[in-house]
């Protein structure tokens, strides 16, 4: 199988590859799952677009992250490995190392415990509007099933069938019409669940340029919670406007504990960014800046 799909990606690539085309790199975070990380590489195998990028930002994660992207089954990605020592919760830091490792045009911002439909990237590439941000949902899936899913499933695209699905667990049966949704359907229902000025580091994508005029994530953002809005925001306040298609940008999120959910930290993020959206902020101090005089 895995000989198949590698052909197959090398193909599309060559299909694909059009002179004068924007360069796009997804960036994937993890940080010690290699497990639910191999399956979001799947997903990236099977991808309908073959020309870009996968850098994994790797926010300390042991050995085992390394290992898993050696394996021969990812061979056909262009993957490139953005690591930092373990220092804590570093999530915004090792975004922006990624910015500054690549010279992609437009980056999707992507978790590793999150597998893309076949589409993913290529509706990215297709919905990309200049001078804009665009972000999209996600469909939360148990543990339970999700422990279950084998390589080829993945790689088919079955763990997006909804039959497959509500087979394993009946109350998935609420993302039938999200799974299913025609083209009309989806631009329908993009209108009527969009939200104003969504930046979700799960599931958003962006021109390099204009990450880099805002000065990237905010590395003084003590630890989890609103890291993600808060460059929405200052996106926003330097004058780019935004997207939210939940009904065109499809992926499965793998369902685990929040090891690193603190409360409080989630609460005074939260007033930092609530802060920063009437006060018109736009660059930040500690960001890639900060990062390129440290270096």
């Amino acid at each position: 199988m895995e000989g198949v799909v590698q052909v197959r990606h090398r193909l599309r690539r060559a299909e694909h590859a059009r002179e004068g085309d924007m360069k796009i790199a997804v960036v994937l975070s993890t940080y010690n799952s290699p497990d639910v990380l191999r399956m979001s590489l799947f997903g990236f195998v099977a991808q309908q677009e073959a020309e870009f990028q996968v850098l994994v930002a790797d926010d300390g994660s042991d050995e085992r992250t390394a290992n898993v992207l050696q394996e021969d089954c990812f061979s056909s990605l262009d993957l490139k490995h953005v690591w930092h020592p373990d220092d804590g919760f570093r999530l915004s830091a090792i975004r922006n190392a990624a910015i500054m490792a690549t010279d992609a045009d437009y980056l999707i911002f992507c978790d590793g415990d999150c597998i893309p439909r076949q589409d993913f990237v290529a509706s990215h590439r297709r919905l990309a509007r200049r001078s804009t941000f665009t972000a999209g949902g996600r469909i939360d899936v148990p543990r339970k099933v999700h422990q279950q899913f084998t390589e080829q499933e993945i790689v088919e695209n079955q763990v997006f069938d909804p039959d497959f699905l509500e087979d394993r667990d009946r109350s998935l049966r609420r993302f039938r019409n999200r799974l299913t949704a025609s083209q009309p359907m989806t631009a329908l229902m993009n209108r009527l669940t969009w939200r104003h000025c969504v930046f979700s580091g799960s599931n958003a994508a962006a021109w390099r340029s204009d990450l880099l005029e805002v000065n990237g994530f905010d590395e003084d953002f003590p630890g989890y919670g609103s890291e993600d809005r808060d460059i929405g925001v200052r996106m926003k306040n330097f004058g780019i406007k935004s997207r939210y298609l939940k009904y065109s940008l499809m992926q499965l999120h793998l369902d685990h504990p929040k090891t690193h959910f603190d409360a409080e930290v989630s609460r005074r993020n939260r007033e930092v960014f609530r802060r920063r959206k009437w006060d018109g902020t736009t660059r930040i101090p500690f960001g890639i800046e900060k990062r390129k005089l440290a270096s």
